[in-house]
């Protein structure tokens, strides 16, 4: 007998199956009702319980491999959102330079030079953005390196959580409302230092640094959504 034929005939199974269709189209229709009632029932400013959850991206303004001078910095300038296409529908919450660089140093470490070492530079690295300005400094420690400056202007603390806030309070902390519109600079500068002379024949220099960088924004695309706790139904 099939499948069909047998839930003609048998009570039980036509029962189970009317359960199954029923909660298969409940579901989602109750938490569309809920959703929309949480949403319009209270507005933007009545205190609910929401999962905040989101997706970045990443946006190049510049990009490049430099040698830095010692005390010669390289200043990154003209980057604007005007270069984006409908930059005005971006959520940008933040901006990174990232550094990656190697040792320049001459003399070496065989011949007369036997026994030295390079000594470690100070890389230096600044975004800017209006009131937004971020500096970290890194080392190559003798060799290579590399380190990000990092400037966001919105609290991330709540992504990926479930909080109970109101609606308006949400979006105040994780759309960046313009913030991140307009233009931008970085700069990045070189403390250079030549390792140890071991003897009066030994000569050791060091003009500055290779560096590879580059300038992102930072995209986040937001989603708040009411939270149901399906154990408590």
């Amino acid at each position: 007998m099939s499948f069909f034929e047998d839930l003609k005939n048998n009570r039980d199974k036509q029962i189970m199956a009317i359960s199954i269709v029923f909660f298969v189209l409940a579901f989602p229709i109750y938490f569309g009702l809920a959703a929309a009632g949480a949403d319009e029932g209270g507005g933007l400013n009545a205190v609910n319980m929401y999962e905040v959850t989101g997706e970045l991206s990443f946006i190049e303004l510049a990009a490049g491999d430099e040698f830095i001078a010692d005390g010669d910095p390289l200043i990154i300038n003209d980057l604007h959102t005007d270069s984006i296409d409908d930059d005005e529908d971006l959520n940008i919450i933040g901006v990174i330079l990232s550094m990656s660089y190697t040792e320049a140093e001459e003399g070496g470490d065989g011949g007369i030079c036997q026994g030295g070492g390079d000594a470690a530079d100070t890389i230096t690295g600044t975004t800017m953005h209006g009131e937004y300005n971020e500096t970290v400094s890194g080392s190559n420690d003798g060799g290579s390196g590399g380190h990000n400056v990092e400037s966001f202007w919105i609290n991330m603390s709540i992504v990926d959580n479930v909080v109970v806030m109101s609606k308006a309070e949400i979006i105040s902390m994780i759309d960046a409302d313009g913030a991140g519109l307009g233009a931008y600079s970085a700069e990045i500068s070189v403390d250079a230092q030549a390792g140890n002379e071991p003897n009066p024949l030994c000569s050791r220099s060091d003009a500055g640094e290779d560096v590879v960088y580059k300038v992102e924004l930072v995209v986040f695309d937001y989603d708040i959504r009411p939270f149901f706790d399906l154990e408590e139904l």
